[in-house]
């Protein structure tokens, strides 16, 4: 058959959708119920009024194509938003609805960089960055994160180079659950004035944060002119309001031009978001929804309380999230990778983790620029990784009180027999 273009062989799959994967076959096969804390689903419902708004949109026929940018009336709320809470200088015209936080991301990427051009991400990062930036042909460069998994601040420089384009920031954290502080944004925005670099601005989390307050490195250039401004900023539905099917996010742009150019780059991409839920989203953004937004923080803060009170005692955790709803619990002490392990604990005890090394995953490049890469049986690359990830898995904790607990306590269950080699139990799971 045709050969398939290098770029789509050369990207790596997400770990936590092969770990979604995963855990569907052995539900589907009989295995009993997993544990489901490797992917960032919240267990909420979303607002009862965004379901009910969307359902009348329906009914009364508005089910046909919406603008490319978005409704009017929603991006207009979506730029007072941006206004009051997140101190953005945003006009209507700069925001733009897409279907999702991943399309905003690639959207945005597109606009960017081209073939061969670099972006800065963080060492430790959300798997779908990675496999953007090499579908475009461009080119990923890490910065080097330290104790909590904050920036190292006085590495970062060296990290540009003549082919760099933009700085790709993610506070709070996927996978970590850092928080940056406003000092730390600060010194990234100052970077980015000096070398004349963009900066993208993934906020998904922004309602999480469980110390302080987010701050959105857009607010600092508020009183900028227009063309002096670089920020791109991503926020979504998907987390805040429990929306992750319903796939709506916007971008606001840094300028009515960049918002120009991201509107003809959505047009061959999407075309447009779906209309039903957007007219959803904009009751969504009601004052009266907030209440529900913080009953949820409240909530995964409880959480990951738990987790850490579980984890902690057992040696696994060396830090405590300030926001979203992850830890990158460290199991160095089984022997086993964070892959290994992972495999292991889903075989046995029926909870299903992400790997932390696909969150760390390190392209390597010949002399002339090319990707050393070449797809396995799996249909991808066995890219390197970082040491830093390499022993440690990613765990989500917006799951119930008692999924989380069960799951937990299975976690450990495990690690405690690999530390003192106790064999698995004559029960265990083999389908995977």
């Amino acid at each position: 058959m045709p050969s398939f273009s290098r770029r789509s062989e050369q990207i790596p799959f997400s770990p936590i959708r092969t770990m979604f994967r995963m855990a569907d076959e052995i539900e589907r096969a009989g295995g009993g119920h997993v544990f489901r804390l490797h992917v960032g689903d919240p267990d909420f419902a979303p607002p009862p009024r965004v379901v009910e708004a969307a359902c009348e949109a329906l009914r009364q026929g508005k089910t046909h194509y919406a603008p490319s940018v978005g409704l009017e009336e929603l991006r207009a709320k979506l730029a007072e938003k941006a206004r009051s809470r997140n101190g953005l200088a945003a006009t209507t015209e700069q925001v733009i609805v897409t279907p999702g936080s991943t399309q905003a991301l690639f959207a945005s990427m597109e606009l960017m960089l081209g073939p061969g051009d670099e972006i800065l991400l963080p060492a430790i990062y959300w798997p779908n960055y990675v496999q953007q930036v090499l579908l475009i042909g461009a080119r990923p460069r890490f910065y080097p994160l330290g104790r909590g998994y904050q920036p190292d601040l006085g590495a970062i420089k060296e990290q540009v180079g003549e082919r760099t384009r933009a700085i790709l920031l993610n506070s709070p954290s996927n996978p970590t659950g850092a928080v940056f502080p406003e000092a730390t944004l600060r010194a990234f925005h100052d970077l980015a004035l000096e070398r004349d670099l963009w900066i993208l601005s993934d906020e998904a989390y922004e309602d999480f944060v469980f110390g302080g307050a987010h701050v959105s490195p857009g607010s600092f250039e508020r009183d900028l002119p227009e063309e002096k401004r670089r920020v791109f900023t991503l926020f979504t539905f998907s987390k805040s309001y429990a929306m992750t099917g319903l796939r709506v996010a916007c971008i606001v742009a840094p300028s009515a031009r960049a918002a120009t150019m991201l509107r003809k780059v959505q047009e061959p991409l999407v075309a447009s978001s779906g209309t039903p839920v957007q007219w959803g989203s904009l009751v969504a953004l009601d004052a009266s929804e907030r209440p529900g937004i913080e009953r949820m923080r409240d909530a995964y803060r409880r959480r990951r309380d738990l987790a850490v009170s579980i984890l902690q005692p057992a040696g696994l955790a060396d830090y405590i999230p300030e926001g979203a709803f992850y830890i990158m619990a460290d199991i160095s002490s089984t022997g086993l990778t964070g892959d290994e392990f992972a495999l292991r604990l889903l075989r046995e005890e029926g909870v299903a983790v992400a790997p932390g090394s696909g969150f760390a995953l390190v392209p390597e490049y010949g002399p002339d620029g090319t990707l050393r890469a070449e797809p396995t049986s799996s249909g991808a690359p066995e890219y390197p990784t970082h040491p830093g990830a390499r022993h440690r898995v990613r765990i989500a904790f917006c799951v119930s009180d008692e999924e989380l607990r069960e799951g937990l306590e299975r976690t450990v269950r495990l690690v405690e027999r690999l530390r003192h080699g106790t064999p698995a139990p004559a029960a265990a799971r083999q389908t995977a």
